[in-house]
């Protein structure tokens, strides 16, 4: 698990624990990761990051090694800004979810009102429009650019790998879900060159939540669910390699030109 930025002597049973939920990829000095760690130096409570984006580790890893160590009690706080809209509607009952899986552990869960309402963001405006004249960047002094050369051309693959990545199948584990089945593809010559060429990328939410994590493969048209590692190495060896599907992992199917020309096994 990735250093959680929390003191070393944080693990009494009944510490309070603040989970704070947000992104790596915010600013260099405001991501969770260097917030707990400053909030941790300060003393008192024990801060621990959760991220929702590809970072890791997820509220439920935290949750789980919380567990482990002995620890009942936790307060979770959306601490990403600007928050995603839809995080109130489903966090609190994804935590009950979780909460209700470890019923025997007796866990006291709670979740805080985002950070963003206490942000005075309209001062933080205010701050950046007085910021020291070398800060502010005239941009005839950047290079043009709107992307690499090679970005021009579409590339060529056999197949797409869609793996969803949006927050309930985050919640799921699909983060190191999708880096495993990325270093897997990258091991094999053929998915990376050639007529089997596969592509892999991150999509946002494919919408049947309950089953996730997602995967999609184009343009076979076929929807995996409930995945796991051991389910991923089958789906690249079977599906990507050799053009057959993974029933067991198979939640749904749509009707293809390439199962008429007999190019995937149905």
């Amino acid at each position: 698990m990735p250093d959680s930025g929390q003191p070393a002597n944080a693990s009494a049973a009944d510490a309070p624990v603040v989970i704070l939920y947000g992104r790596a990829s915010f600013d260099r000095q405001q991501n969770v990761a260097q917030i707990a760690a400053r909030l941790n130096a300060a003393g008192g409570r024990t801060f621990i990051p959760a991220y929702e984006d590809l970072t890791g580790p997820s509220i439920p890893d935290v949750l789980e090694e919380l567990l482990q160590r002995g620890v009942r009690q936790a307060l979770v706080i959306p601490a990403a800004f600007p928050a995603d809209p839809s995080l109130t509607a489903w966090l609190p009952g994804a935590l009950a979810a979780w909460r209700l899986e470890h019923a025997n552990a007796d866990f006291d869960l709670r979740i805080c009102p985002p950070v963003e309402q206490f942000l005075d963001v309209t001062a933080a405006v205010t701050a950046a429009l007085a910021a020291e004249p070398e800060r502010i960047r005239p941009v005839a002094d950047v290079k043009p650019s709107m992307g690499k050369p090679g970005w021009t051309d579409v590339p060529e693959h056999a197949r797409q790998a869609f793996f969803c990545l949006g927050a309930r199948c985050a919640h799921r584990k699909a983060l190191p879900l999708y880096q495993h089945m990325r270093t897997i593809m990258k091991s094999i010559r053929s998915l990376n060159s050639g007529p089997q060429r596969a592509m892999c990328v991150r999509a946002g939410c494919l919408y049947p939540c309950n089953q996730g994590p997602l995967l999609v493969v184009q343009p076979d048209g076929v929807w995996y669910g409930n995945l796991d590692e051991a389910m991923i190495d089958r789906i690249v060896r079977e599906h990507l390699l050799e053009g057959r599907p993974v029933a067991e992992a198979v939640i749904h199917r749509q009707k293809t030109q390439r199962e008429d020309l007999g190019l995937i096994d149905i």
